[in-house]
């Protein structure tokens, strides 16, 4: 079974924004994530969710932007209702 930190890294390499970036999004202080990434503390379920969450919004904000770029250089007429619902961040139980 892969830690929290593994999950968290796996998804970061997948989307290609560093782990760092989404600690800091999520309000977490850096010395949880040097302490976590030097192994010297275990990440808490509560920390890791926070962090998993901002790299999803990351993500979202990430693929919208590269995909009205895709859309500028294209010169295509915009549905706004399509990419909105496309782009739009999923819910998750608090």
């Amino acid at each position: 079974m892969k830690s929290y930190l593994e999950l968290l890294e796996d998804k970061s390499k997948e989307y290609g924004i560093a782990l760092l970036d989404a600690f800091k999004a999520a309000g977490v202080p850096t010395s949880t994530f040097y302490r976590t990434i030097n192994g010297k503390t275990e990440l808490r379920h509560t920390t890791a969710r926070k962090a998993m969450k901002e790299l999803e919004k990351l993500h979202a904000l990430q693929r919208a932007r590269q995909h009205t770029e895709e859309l500028r250089n294209s010169g295509a007429g915009i549905d706004r209702r399509k990419v909105r619902a496309e782009f739009k961040p999923r819910r998750t139980g608090t």
